[in-house]
């Protein structure tokens, strides 16, 4: 398996060195093409101004060829390009790199090359074999008019192999270049790509450590590492945090509901047990067996709830059961299904409803079984000959709010932003409500939330109220 530090690191010093590699043939291309370009138009300088000598040549031509033979051999001391003269038919009669003896005297040169130039210019050309150099030269020839009449042609030339030795040089300056600037820069890549590569490091051990049970773990975020670095450790631990309170939550919800359903599952294999077993005699039977059954339809209420609430946590409400219904009615309708149990707490019921009622848009039976919950829980805490109260009013949002509230005991404040968490009981309910699960409330929040609105509950001085906000629809 092939790790991230070596693939990178391998990636950055490939990258380094092809650039390096690139930007040194560019160089050795320019540094070419500059000096050809110099060489070029010094050997066509050179051949301009032995040609101005040249025309100077006068009838005397011993003499003349002498004193050319000096000037050209300045010239080429001075330029490094050597310069001949040939006579019309092609022939080196004059040269610059000797007064005396010249091997280059009496050879011919190709007429082709000559034939080349004109009064008007020289002509150049970038490779020329030249027998009586024995070599390939660049070279660049001008025809000339002496004052006598006579045609000459003046040819001024430098050894490419001379260019080439310049080139290798260049070359082996620029290899070493890269090669120092690559040795140089192998430390610094390594360097960054290592420190690059730490919290990454830190968050892969992190995540391994997570993945056996330690919701405690944290990256550290270092200010010197980079912003992009630094974004992902800041997520990788607030990814962290949410995992350890969801793993905390799931952990309580396990909990919670084994407490729950072992006071049941216990009574209801104990009564089974007893009628099996005979401890439990026969005339007792129907008796127990009531019990059970009790206890099991409270079963059933639990994974019922239950399952409403995940439904409607994974899936929201669906547009589609959402409709135009009364809130009023509703409110009503519910109230009159506790007309039994109010009755027998001998409650006084204060309703304020709109006249004209009220027009909302959502889930009608979510909302049913939210009044529901709501009237339930404060009939049951409601002591008798309490009051029970109920109101539908306009706020300033364009919605409707939707309160009920009951005397009795207060909510202490500690326990108010826990009474809609789940499997969560006061103590105070615990004796009153025996039969309860503590998901009422939570059933709740969880169809108001479904509905995008908000849920609020207040507990002061003996009166408890939960309110919640619906949307409003025009008539």
């Amino acid at each position: 398996m092939k790790h991230s530090f070596g693939g990178l690191f391998t990636l950055t010093v490939c990258i380094i060195s092809l650039t390096l590699l690139a930007l040194s043939l560019c160089t050795q291309y320019l540094y070419r093409e500059l000096t050809v370009d110099l060489l070029s138009d010094g050997v066509s300088a050179s051949a301009n101004a032995a040609s101005g000598m040249t025309e100077l040549m006068n009838s005397n031509y011993g003499l003349a060829r002498e004193q050319l033979c000096v000037q050209l051999n300045y010239t080429a001391r001075a330029t490094d390009n050597d310069t001949v003269v040939c006579n019309e038919s092609g022939t080196i009669i004059a040269c610059s790199c000797s007064l005396q003896n010249c091997k280059h005297l009496g050879y011919q040169f190709p007429r082709s090359f000559l034939d080349a130039a004109s009064v008007d210019g020289p002509a150049f050309c970038d490779k020329l074999e030249i027998g009586c150099y024995g070599e390939d030269r660049m070279a660049a020839v001008r025809m000339v008019k002496t004052k006598l009449g006579n045609v000459r042609y003046v040819v001024s030339s430098h050894s490419i192999e001379a260019i080439n030795k310049r080139m290798r040089i260049a070359g082996r300056i620029n290899l070493a270049i890269l090669l120092g600037v690559l040795i140089l820069a192998l430390p610094a890549v390594w360097f960054i790509t290592k420190r690059q590569m730490r919290p990454i490091k830190q968050m892969t051990t992190a995540a391994r450590r997570m993945a056996h049970g330690q919701m405690d773990v944290r990256v550290d975020v270092d200010n010197t590492d980079t912003a992009e670095l630094n974004e992902l450790a800041l997520a990788f631990n607030n990814m962290a945090q949410a995992l350890a309170q969801s793993e905390q939550k799931r952990q309580e919800f396990v909990a919670n509901v084994s407490h729950e359903l072992k006071t049941p599952m216990t009574t209801i294999s104990g009564y089974l047990d007893g009628m099996l077993d005979g401890t439990i005699p026969p005339e007792q039977r129907e008796k127990y067996m009531k019990i059970t059954s009790a206890e099991v339809r409270r079963l059933s209420r639990l994974v019922r709830s239950m399952l409403d609430i995940s439904r409607i946590q994974d899936r929201g409400i669906p547009a589609e059961r959402k409709r135009n219904f009364d809130l009023c009615q509703t409110v009503g309708e519910v109230l009159l299904s506790f007309e039994q149990k109010i009755n027998d707490k001998h409650l006084e019921v204060e309703a304020e409803l709109p006249d004209q009622g009220a027009k909302s848009c959502a889930d009608p039976d979510a909302i049913t079984q939210v009044v529901y919950n709501l009237i339930d829980n404060a009939v049951k805490f409601c002591p008798e000959h309490g009051t029970l109260g109920v109101r539908i009013e306009q706020i300033k949002t364009g919605k409707y709010l939707v309160a009920i509230r009951n005397t009795g005991p207060t909510i202490p404040a500690e326990e108010l932003p826990l009474v809609f968490d789940r499997f969560h009981k006061t103590d105070k309910s615990r004796s009153v409500d025996r039969d309860g699960w503590g998901l009422g409330l939570y059933i709740v929040k969880t169809i108001i939330l479904g509905h995008e609105e908000d849920i609020y509950v207040t507990s002061r001085d003996g009166v408890t109220e939960f309110s919640f906000t619906m949307p409003k629809v025009n008539p």
